[in-house]
């Protein structure tokens, strides 16, 4: 080996061992689970962990997507034996999981990955989960999250350490090769006698990383050729920017929160208001990702739109901003909330309830949100006291007249200035909203309080009356059943 091999072998070494334990916070005394695919990234972080005097346990996953993944499992174990490593495997049919979550190959694949590696870490009794993304895959990952639009945190790239609470509140993922390149590690395997590898679907240009890897970077290297060097270095300056912003986030959620549940935040809107815009950002960002820790991103213009309707004068305003989580404001509170979960006041009258057209069949059944759904059912063959029976049925059941009604009934929020007929009220109509104030329905659940429509006439404002037009007769033959209930 040459003076400048030695050099070459000695520095990924001595890079790995300072982010270890500078960067990652690894110490050689506890077990460390290594993901590690048979790759020349990942078997460079096993050799290298294992020569520094550190603690590997291998773990592999077989995704079976690949047909030489039998293959790549065996090498792996052998390599990891020969070390005398502890080695776990298993096998996911990835395109099965993706099929039956309705996920992507992609997504599929991490979910799997991640659920497997960090299982095996708890079962070792792991200090951290560490994987192989090194210097390359950082600044393919902050050009692509670029190119898609990011904020800061996607342009501040990965993160040498950091605890995901989706897969372990207390382990850590972490990154210690993040700090060199590929061409190194390939020279350190290549001096070691490690042949990894190779997974032809590397080299295929219809993957977006791809494209980066192989036409995008190369070309922005002619403008500069350190452009590499300088991305990375960027995105390494900006997640320092990132971690003060964090802290002041972390500061104004303290200083902004009421409460915070299972499925719901609240938070103070004089407050929320009272600091940057940028902050309001960030604060509406954490509140989703504490409801869906698992959602990637929320996107700007959803976020745009939020601060504007908390800017807004009014209540009782609500907003879907991502991934089946809404935002209503509550006078001077914001209440960012999981669909299935009741507002705070819950008391819950009924509902919140979306702006939109639902058709409801008849004997059909319809979800709502927050745990809410509507029954409908067809009576015939009516006793004699039906009119008398239709009275007594409790707040959150009616009986329709069929023979009065346009099918299929529909279901949707109040419209502005909208009238109709209460049952008593024969002859005359009243609006609706008047009709809300009667029955002391809070302000912020008016606007979004469910009705039955036939056609575009109210039937029934649901678990408060029924309309005088499709009352309950001696005349009527045939009775729609509407029943309320919600899921325990």
């Amino acid at each position: 080996m040459t003076g400048w091999e030695c050099y070459n072998l000695i520095m990924l070494l001595s890079i790995l061992e300072r982010s270890a334990r500078e960067k990652c916070h690894l110490t050689p005394d506890r077990p460390i689970l290594v993901g590690v695919s048979g790759g020349a990234d990942s078997m460079a972080l096993m050799v290298g962990l294992h020569e520094l005097g550190y603690l590997p346990v291998v773990a592999h996953l077989d995704h079976g997507i690949r047909d030489e993944s039998a293959e790549d499992a065996s090498y792996v174990q052998a390599a990891a034996e020969n070390l005398g490593l502890p080695f776990v495997r298993t096998r996911i049919d990835v395109l099965k999981w993706a099929e039956n979550k309705g996920q992507s190959l992609e997504e599929a694949a991490r979910e799997v990955r991640y659920t497997f590696l960090f299982e095996q870490a708890r079962d070792h009794h792991a200090q951290a989960v560490a994987v192989a993304h090194q210097a390359d895959d950082q600044v393919e990952t902050v050009l692509m999250h670029f190119l898609r639009g990011a904020g800061l945190p996607g342009l501040s790239g990965m993160s040498f350490r950091k605890v995901m609470p989706i897969w372990d509140l207390e382990i850590p993922l972490v990154r210690p090769l993040l700090d060199v390149w590929r061409e190194d590690v390939e020279r350190y395997l290549s001096k070691k006698g490690v042949s990894p590898r190779f997974d032809e679907s590397n080299l295929d240009r219809t993957y977006f990383r791809n494209r980066l890897r192989h036409e995008l970077i190369p070309s922005l290297e002619t403008y500069n050729p350190q452009f590499r060097q300088v991305l990375n270095r960027t995105a390494a300056v900006l997640a320092g920017d990132e971690a003060f912003l964090d802290e002041l986030t972390q500061a104004a959620w303290k200083l902004c929160l009421i409460n915070e549940e299972k499925g719901r935040v609240q938070l103070s809107r004089p407050a929320f208001q009272q600091v940057a815009v940028s902050i309001q950002r960030r604060l509406l960002r954490q509140a989703v990702s504490e409801l869906r820790p698992d959602l990637r991103d929320v996107g700007f213009e959803v976020i745009e739109r939020a601060l504007v309707l908390i800017d807004a004068p009014g209540d009782g305003k609500t907003l879907d901003l991502a991934a089946r989580v809404d935002l209503t404001l509550l006078g001077d509170t914001l209440v960012i909330k999981a669909w299935e979960t009741d507002l705070p006041d819950g008391g819950g009258a009924l509902l919140p309830f979306p702006e939109f057209v639902a058709d409801l069949s008849e004997g059909g059944h319809l979800s709502l949100r927050n745990g809410w759904g509507l029954e409908a059912e067809m009576l015939a063959d009516l006793p004699g006291d039906a009119p008398a029976r239709a009275a007594e049925r409790p707040a959150n059941e009616v009986w329709l007249d069929a023979d009065r009604l346009d099918f299929p009934l529909t279901v949707r929020g109040w419209r502005d200035g909208e009238r109709w007929q209460p049952l008593g009220m024969e002859g005359h109509s009243q609006k609706l909203s008047d009709f809300f104030i009667n029955e002391k329905v809070p302000e912020h659940l008016r606007g979004i309080w469910p009705l039955i429509c036939s056609g575009d006439r109210v039937v029934w404002v649901v678990g408060l009356r029924p309309a005088e037009i499709a009352k309950v007769t001696r005349e009527t033959k045939k009775v729609v059943w509407l029943r309320l209930f919600k899921d325990l």
